[in-house]
């Protein structure tokens, strides 16, 4: 026994080092996006399918300061940027939807808020990109998606690249077998 103390002593650091890795990774700020790619929604009506519907959930703040910022861009463009006071629920999940082109140079609804479409991009169409942080604790969280007219779900024929990669093997294991009695 007393030969494994340092093996011991480095399980017990190492364990303690994973768990106060896991508590500081929780208690940070962070943005979450529920696609990767979201359709936007053709004409002026309010967008009910799923396609065109993206989820974001925003938390971890640091409750001892009472706000925090926020920028969203698109392709690259600031749409807003600004700083307020923290959500009451965390973490904040709020959906939205995307327009396929802006209407008019009225205030448009992006995100819960009110912006100018004409002082922001051309289109709503491309990368977005939303950036959360909290000014006095330096934490920050940042989460990309893409708004376009038709999301393409990329095809991975995974059952039948296993099946061709298994009956590959098989074939090689029977190959090597014959072979293996043919030199007996």
């Amino acid at each position: 026994m007393k030969k494994n103390w340092l093996r011991g002593l480095l399980l017990g650091v190492s364990v303690a080092l994973l768990l106060a890795g896991g508590v500081a990774l929780a208690a940070s700020v962070f943005v979450t996006a529920d696609k990767e790619c979201v359709e936007c929604w053709p004409g002026r009506h309010e967008p009910t399918g799923e396609p065109y519907i993206l989820t974001l959930s925003v938390g971890g703040w640091d409750h001892a300061h009472d706000w925090y910022c926020d920028r969203l861009r698109i392709e690259g463009e600031v749409l807003f940027r600004e700083c307020q006071t923290l959500p009451t629920e965390d973490p904040d999940t709020f959906k939205a939807g995307f327009p396929c082109e802006w209407h008019g140079p009225g205030p448009v609804s992006v995100l819960g808020r009110e912006v100018t479409a004409a002082n922001g991009p051309p289109s709503p169409l491309g990368e977005w990109d939303y950036r959360v942080w909290q000014p006095d604790t330096g934490e920050a969280d940042q989460v990309s998606w893409t708004v376009a007219e038709v999301c393409e779900v990329e095809f991975v024929p995974e059952p039948g690249t296993i099946l061709l990669l298994g009956s590959g093997l098989v074939g090689l294991a029977g190959y090597a077998t014959l072979r293996w009695r043919t030199r007996e």
